[in-house]
């Protein structure tokens, strides 16, 4: 038998075993006495190196926590507080952190005052975790938007949170001690005896749907989860139970489903496999078949044998891309009504997620009075088409007689012109020429004779004279190109020298080299584009120099006038005119503003006889040319 130790060692070989830290320290001088090994467990710092630096212990405490300990010292020293208790955390040498309760005693007193004190650290790092998570979870529980209560196995409420009382309308001091029945209303079957006995058999309750009532008389809907409680032996001590308002939940669902009953179209609802789990009553009214039978089957089965293929492959590509939901809507199937065969239908896709997993739901348009107004429409589009055509022939033939009829009467015009022209310049001018040159021979013979009627003479002479350029002048202006030996060149020469004389302006004429024009009309008509040009440059625009340019295929008009201050004054009459003989003469006519003044262009093809072509082309151009609608 071994000999019983001394009381120190007991003492000793206890302190060393167990898992507090245990310490004495005198005061005065302050020193360390005793640390139990536990100190290196939770400072990570061996026992020598806290006899060599007795301040490693405090060096240890979380700086956080190193004011709260030393008041807690002052406290206890200057006898303000009877105990010295405190709670703090200690980082180990490996930077893990842990709790601990320290509580000290005094040991002695030397004139009243402690000079010996001693006390134990005890670690609480686990009883601070669990106090943490039990002040987490009662937060949670306080905060949460459900009713969360406990029971005891006879249905008494032990907890009651501020969900339960914002959703049921009684405090926790209404609610605690009172069996939960009273929430039950009057005329509901006993469904917490139910939950009792399950509870009692340790099973759990999820989303049990059920009604309560309020504090205030009104009943709600509730969903509940029912969780059996056990204590530390594992024995069922009681239940937690979780209820949920879904009271406007349900409302909301039931106006959906409403919704879906009266609407004018087709919905389904799919599962990922594609099986119908909800159909509304126009469904029933577009396939012909009862509610019974669409739910439950394949949407496939609502199709044809040649569109259930190019559905399923639709539904495949659609779960795994919804992000493209575009792509889905408005595609066009048949349906396959049971009593009438296929029909032409228009569906849209769109996915829910729900916890079972997504969702399909389907809009169904029957779009057969689409389909027949779209082919009523195409015929009624083709005979419109084929009256329009008739039309627009009968309409061509006529515009075509009319610019037959305004060519020819400008032909007609312009021969007429062209022949006073001659005749103006054949026979009157020749008989002017004839008085002109008598009277210059009478004249000479009374100044032979020095007869004082000579000077009479003269005077006729000169008369004769201006009546016979005046003749030529008008001949010329009625049969222009003809009259000039030069050609056309020479005949625009000739015209901007009588301009610049008749308006009293510059008038310039530039011609490196003529084109060659033997076709009398066309030089007609853009001798004709020159002189409106000109005229409306002076009259309109204000010019004070004028400037004709004749190149091989274009002849050009530019002033130094205003220019066009209104769009309008390019649509007039005479604009029309003109670009009626350009399109005559072959060319094209353009009228814009330049820098200063207005630039007119007509080009054209230097080709002999085009104008007795052109009326033919403008025919055939309006012929071929497609009516707008």
């Amino acid at each position: 038998m071994t000999p019983p130790l001394p009381d120190e060692a007991r003492f000793r070989r206890l302190f060393e075993n167990i898992g507090d830290v245990l310490w004495f320290k005198e005061l005065n001088p302050a020193r360390l006495t005793y640390v139990s090994p536990a100190f290196e467990r939770i400072w990570g710092r061996g026992m020598a190196e806290l006899q060599r630096k007795p301040g490693l212990w405090e060096d240890g405490i979380h700086p956080e926590d190193r004011p709260a300990v030393r008041q807690a010292l002052r406290a206890w020293f200057s006898g303000e507080k009877p105990d010295y208790e405190v709670h703090y955390r200690v980082i180990g040498k490996k930077g893990e952190v842990r709790w601990l309760a320290d509580r000290g005693i005094i040991l002695g007193r030397k004139n009243g005052k402690p000079y010996q004190i001693g006390g134990i650290a005890r670690d609480i790092t686990e009883r601070e975790a669990a106090d943490a998570s039990r002040k987490r979870l009662a937060a949670v529980v306080e905060n949460s938007d459900d009713a969360i209560i406990t029971l005891d196995l006879d249905g008494v409420i032990q907890t009651w949170n501020a969900g339960a009382e914002r959703i049921f309308q009684y405090t926790e001091k209404e609610a605690v001690g009172r069996n939960v029945s009273f929430l039950r209303p009057l005329e509901a079957a006993d469904d917490e005896a139910v939950f009792r006995r399950h509870i009692r058999q340790g099973k759990r309750i999820d989303h049990y749907e059920t009604h309560r009532v309020r504090k205030d008389g009104r009943v709600i809907d509730i969903s509940l989860s029912i969780s059996p409680l056990f204590d530390s032996s594992g024995k069922i001590t009681g239940f937690s139970k979780i209820s949920r308002d879904i009271t406007q939940r349900n409302v909301d669902r039931r106006m959906f489903h409403q919704l879906l009953e009266s609407a004018p179209d087709g919905f389904v609802i799919l599962n990922a496999g594609g099986i119908v789990r909800m159909a509304n009553a126009r469904t029933e009214v577009l396939f012909g078949l009862p509610r019974k039978k669409i739910i439950g089957a394949p949407f496939e089965a609502l199709l044809p044998a040649e569109d259930r293929h190019r559905f399923s492959a639709c539904r495949r590509e659609f779960l795994h891309q919804p992000a493209r939901a575009e792509k889905f809507r408005g595609m066009h199937l048949n349906g396959l009504r049971r009593r009438g065969g296929p029909f032409p239908m228009e569906i849209s896709l769109s996915q829910v997620e729900t916890p079972e997993g997504p969702l399909i739901i389907i809009d169904i348009t029957d779009i057969t009075e689409r389909k027949e107004a779209e082919q009523t429409i195409r015929q009624l589009n083709a005979e419109l088409e084929q009256r329009v055509q008739e039309r627009t022939a009968a309409l061509t033939e006529q515009i075509a007689a009319r610019l037959r009829l305004e060519e020819e009467l400008l032909n007609i015009s312009e021969r007429e012109q062209r022949r006073i022209g001659q005749d103006l310049h054949d026979d009157l001018g020749q008989q002017l020429a004839g008085a002109w040159m008598m009277a210059e021979v009478l004249q000479r013979r009374l100044e032979a004779e020095k007869s004082p009627r000579h000077a009479e003479a003269k005077k006729i002479g000169g008369l004769l004279q201006k009546a016979l350029a005046h003749t030529r002048g008008l001949a010329r202006g009625l049969h222009p190109v003809a009259q000039e030996q030069g050609g056309f060149a020479k005949a625009l020469e000739t015209l901007a020298a009588q301009s610049g004389e008749l308006f009293g302006v510059k008038c310039l004429f530039e011609c490196e080299k003529a084109p060659p024009i033997d076709d009398e009309a066309v030089s007609t008509h853009l001798y004709r584009i020159a002189q409106e040009a000109i005229s409306n440059a002076v009259k309109h625009g204000a010019a004070n120099t004028v400037r004709m340019q004749l190149t091989r295929a274009a002849l050009t008009i530019t002033d130094d006038g205003s220019g066009l201050r209104d769009p309008l004054q390019s649509e007039g009459m005479g604009m029309r005119i003109m670009r009626y003989r350009a399109e005559m003469a072959g060319g094209t006519l353009s009228v814009r503003n330049g820098r200063k003044g207005v630039i007119v262009t007509c080009q054209f093809h230097p080709t002999t006889h085009h104008a007795e072509k052109t009326a033919a082309k403008r025919h055939a151009r309006q012929k071929a040319r497609p009516h707008r609608r």
